[in-house]
């Protein structure tokens, strides 16, 4: 896996390839996916390119291969996964592979089209077969019934007597008021129409939807209207079919179109089986080709972003690779070069570099999912702290805060279990679903929030909101029967008989008292303070190993230490107040040290920032913990205060002087740099960085009073802010307590449990089912994925936000997995861009 802790090293190659094993050697490499190679060519067009050629003949392959594959689909034809892998479509086979594909496809277009047609045919003779029998009989025999409007209608299509028109079709439903209105316009009133009592649901021959379509009869008299008829046929698509005069007749013809369907019927049936077994044969061997195609389009794509030397003889170019994967590297370029036998072998070398290297962290299946939410919200800097190694334990432990429920832990067990059990299967089955995805690949992290959140479910004393009681209670019950009857409501008084305290959690007497959630409130709320405050004095503390590590050590003394002096002189104070207070104070009413003498918090912590003195809650109580305490928090106070400046002024004070010093000496070195400029390579390569180093130098106080200002600002008022923020773990922790227990109560119990009737043993499977579906619904599913954005949240902007500078961008390298992995998820959309995309990116 190697370490976390930092982005690996990376290391700027120049490789150098000899064409005829240039193919090989990035196909191996491709396989293998350590190599970030950068374009040597970026002014040139992308039809300017080497193996433009070949790039386009593989896209043409993919293309067939894309039609075919939507010819599968449309059949359902089972397509199967390929045993091995494949390997790259070797350029010696490409014009064979082109002929077998123009082949593929030249067979299965000349089958759909005869397909389409004879389902052409079969709407058609489907069509006039319904327009006989719902047409038919408004037609009459011989004679036709007279209407008052036309009384001289007859059955034929033009009567030379009246100049009748009979025009008999089908319509879709769905434009078939909207045909009418037309007709009735168009003809001013002068129309005879008429719609079938009964729909047709039709196929359509192109696209194999099913269409509602209904039978009309139009009846109009002279040419000209007749001409304006078949216009609005036209354009609503409506066809138009021959009806006999006679009842005889259109029993002949109905006949006759039974038998022609029942043709068509075997002859589409024998069609359709020529063509599935043609596609299944197809089938089997379309994933390999796929794969096939993709890889070489990749390594074609790859290697137009080489430049080739004068002599043409030589690929040149530049990548970036791990340093641990440097010799293996080098490993497959001598293997490939004695395996094709080129007379000068192909090679790497490191070279020197002034760019930003990518940020590259290695992961495993246990890390990886851990690793997608830290770059969720952007790529660390080059050989930063990577937050991923501490979220490992911060974030579950964080949800199980919010979380804290021994029954829905067990829950997120089974089913986070259960992925894990059966990885192996799914990631074999290669799902398509987004949201399966994203779940399955969390697995390890639902696994890990679910063994917090039953260890906090244990010290809570949760279980589906009801307490359990493992061991004896601290409190004895002294009152006798009598006084039990007489009282709904009894005071524990802690001066009464008690036993040993209670170890394991909360005291399960807690969950049926009456000032449970006063209790539940005080506790949590000061816990999620108290790790708030340490969690970001954490991150603080991490930041003086990035300013060590990247070289800028001046922070650690103008920026670490005043930010971690003012957070500890008064948020850490904050915490320490809250262990005075539980430690010097007993449960005890009476007294100087009891209940009732204890001050408030809150009031300490504003007369600090007000100072004003605190007064005693009672006549004989203390107005504060201890001696001196105000002092203290005046001290505290003005420590903290006196941080601001030093944290506003020290940095840019400190660069501004720096820079000064060196502002002669970067100008010497860019004149005399661009005096004696030489044309090569690598002196074109030390422009930028010197050029930059004058640039950085050259930073105005006022440029750099303005960011620290910024910074400044944000950290005072942040402190204040995220302190707050962290009491969500107190919020949604009793939010959940409190729903956890009203469905036990308001469902489970009102409903089920309370009912000792010979039907309540029959509700109560009911009820329980009802209450089984909102607990995973609203409990485990909404709550704990309410939990998990506020603790993301928390990791993101209260922790992250101390140490974490970001700014990078992640390694890409040339890897098919990842080319065949984008492929897949977008193919749902756009089909057959992604190679093309994804080759982009390398």
């Amino acid at each position: 896996m190697g370490s976390m802790l930092r982005s690996d090293k990376m290391a700027l190659c120049d490789i150098y390839l000899q064409p005829e094993a240039a193919f090989e050697i990035l196909s191996q490499l491709g396989e293998v996916g350590c190599v970030q190679f950068l374009d040597m060519n970026p002014d040139v067009q992308a039809f300017q390119r080497n193996y433009i050629t070949e790039v386009c003949r593989c896209a043409e392959m993919e293309r067939k291969l894309r039609y075919v594959e939507a010819e599968l689909l449309k059949d359902n034809i089972y397509v199967p996964d390929s045993v091995q892998e494949p390997k790259a479509l070797q350029p010696n086979e490409m014009i064979a592979y082109e002929n077998i594909l123009e082949k593929w496809k030249n067979d299965i277009t000349v089958m759909s089209e005869n397909h389409t047609k004879l389902n052409k045919s079969y709407l058609e003779l489907n069509e006039m077969l319904y327009v006989l029998n719902q047409i038919g009989p408004l037609l009459g025999d011989n004679d036709m019934r007279r209407d008052s409007k036309f009384p001289n209608l007859r059955g034929a299509d033009i009567l030379p007597g009246g100049h009748l028109i009979v025009m008999p079709g089908v319509v879709r439903r769905s434009k078939s008021y909207h045909f009418e209105m037309m007709l009735w316009r168009v003809s001013r009133g002068n129309i005879y129409y008429r719609q079938a009592t009964e729909d047709k649901i039709l196929k359509d021959p192109f696209t194999g939807m099913e269409i509602r379509k209904v039978a009309f009869l139009a009846v109009c008299q002279g040419e000209e209207l007749s001409t304006r008829m078949e216009k609005i046929f036209s354009g609503f698509r409506v066809n138009s079919y021959p009806c006999p005069e006679s009842a005889k007749e259109r029993l002949e013809m109905i006949s006759q179109l039974e038998t022609r369907m029942s043709d068509l019927e075997e002859i589409l049936s024998k069609s359709k089986y020529i063509r599935c077994k043609t596609l299944r044969t197809v089938g089997k061997q379309w994933q390999n080709g796929i794969v096939q195609v993709k890889k070489a389009k990749a390594i074609y794509h790859t290697m137009n972003l080489f430049s080739l030397d004068i002599t043409k003889k030589c690929l040149i170019g530049q990548c970036w690779i791990p340093e641990r994967d440097l010799m293996r590297v080098q490993d497959i370029l001598v293997e490939c070069s004695e395996t094709i036998g080129t007379n000068v072998p192909s090679f790497i070398s490191k070279t020197t570099f002034s760019m930003s290297p990518p940020t590259f962290n290695r992961t495993n299946k246990y890390t990886h999912g851990f690793q997608v939410l830290i770059n969720a919200y952007g790529d660390s800097m080059y050989r930063e702290l990577n937050p991923a190694l501490y979220t490992i334990i911060s974030f579950p432990f964080l949800f199980a805060l919010m979380f804290g429920d021994m029954g829905h832990a067990l829950i997120l067990l089974s089913f986070s279990t259960w992925m894990v059990k059966n990885e192996e299967k799914f990631i074999a089955m290669k799902s398509r679903n987004e949201i399966w995805n994203i779940i399955f690949g969390g697995r390890y992290i639902i696994l890990l929030m679910g063994m917090f959140s039953f260890f906090s479910g244990v010290v809570y004393n949760d279980c589906f909101g009801r307490s359990i009681v493992p061991m004896p209670s601290y409190w004895v019950n002294t009152f006798s029967s009598e006084a039990l009857a007489k009282q709904s409501v009894l005071n524990l008084d802690p001066k009464g008989k008690t036993r040993n305290l209670y170890l394991l959690g909360v005291d399960p007497v807690w969950g049926v008292a009456k000032n449970n959630i006063i209790y539940e409130n005080s506790i949590k709320m000061k816990f999620s303070i108290i790790v708030g405050v340490l969690h970001m004095i954490f991150g603080l503390n991490l930041s003086v190993v990035n300013h060590w590590y990247l070289n800028r050590r001046y922070l650690i003394v103008f920026q670490f230490i005043p930010e971690i002096v003012f957070l500890t002189c008064i948020f850490m104070w904050l915490v320490l107040l809250m262990f005075f207070k539980w430690f010097m104070y007993s449960g005890k009413i009476s007294g100087k040290r009891g209940a009732n003498c204890a001050p408030q918090i809150l009031i300490l912590f504003i007369d600090m920032f007000l100072w004003t003195k605190t007064k005693p809650v009672g006549a004989n109580c203390d107005a504060y913990m201890f001696n001196k305490q105000e002092l203290v928090q005046k001290i505290l106070m003005i420590i903290a205060i006196s941080c601001i400046p030093l944290l506003l002024l020290g940095t840019p004070v400190y660069l501004y002087c720096t820079n000064k010093k060196k502002t002669q000496k970067p100008d010497v070195k860019v004149s005399d740099f661009r005096r004696y400029q030489r044309r090569d390579s690598d002196e074109e390569r030390k422009e930028p960085k010197k050029t930059s180093e004058k640039e950085h130098d050259s930073s105005s106080f006022g440029d750099l009073m303005i960011h620290q200002a910024v910074h400044t600002i944000e950290f005072v008022l942040s402190t204040i802010s995220h302190t707050a923020s962290y009491l969500r773990l107190w919020a949604l922790s009793l939010a959940h307590v409190e729903l956890s227990e009203m469905l036990w109560n308001m469902v489970l119990s009102k409903l089920a449990l309370r009912d000792y009737s010979m039907f309540g043993a029959i509700k109560v499977f009911i009820i329980f089912s009802v209450w089984v579906m909102f607990t995973i619904s609203i409990l485990v599913v909404m709550e704990g994925l309410s939990a998990f954005l506020h603790t993301l949240r928390l990791h993101w902007v209260e922790f992250m936000s101390k140490f974490y500078i970001g700014g990078g961008y992640p390694f890409r390298p040339f890897s098919f997995e990842n080319i065949l992995t984008a492929e897949t998820e977008k193919s749902k959309g756009e089909k057959g861009g992604a190679t093309h995309d994804n080759s982009n990116n390398v």
